[in-house]
């Protein structure tokens, strides 16, 4: 006996549906939902970037560093010119603790997305950034 195939071709609205259920589904903390969504859009688009970075994102919220930094890795693989991802990265970066790699991370995504939504995610992380820096006091 011959396995079953699917041959599913999803539009790009049921896309986009189940990628806003996704986020919905993060933002309010219902992170084990967000991930079963995301796993079956990681079924039909098995290399997207924009799956991997949310699926980091989940990991981001829940404090998994480790894990965000593996999904934001991947996502750069699938689109190593990825501005949200490189902005996300930035953004572990900056919760890491390690401004050089936070910096070069969300320069990267400004120059990869100078007017977009990503670019401009990455200019108020560097914002951010500069302002958590603590200031050098003379004495």
């Amino acid at each position: 006996m011959t396995p079953m195939t699917w041959n599913v071709n999803p539009s790009h609205e049921e896309i986009a549906f189940l990628l806003e259920a996704g986020l919905i589904y993060r933002d309010s903390g219902r992170f084990a939902e967000a991930r079963d969504v995301l796993a079956g859009l990681r079924a039909l688009l098995p290399r997207n970037d924009g799956v991997a970075v949310m699926l980091g994102t989940i990991s981001f919220q829940e404090g998994d560093f480790e894990g965000a930094l593996r999904h934001y890795t991947q996502a750069l693989e699938f689109n190593p010119h990825s501005a949200y991802a490189y902005a996300h990265l930035g953004e572990l970066e900056i919760f890491r603790n390690d401004r050089a790699q936070a910096d070069a991370h969300l320069k990267r995504a400004i120059k990869l997305d100078p007017r977009g939504v990503y670019g401009a995610f990455a200019r108020r992380l560097l914002d951010l950034g500069q302002a958590l820096q603590p200031k050098e006091t003379v004495e």
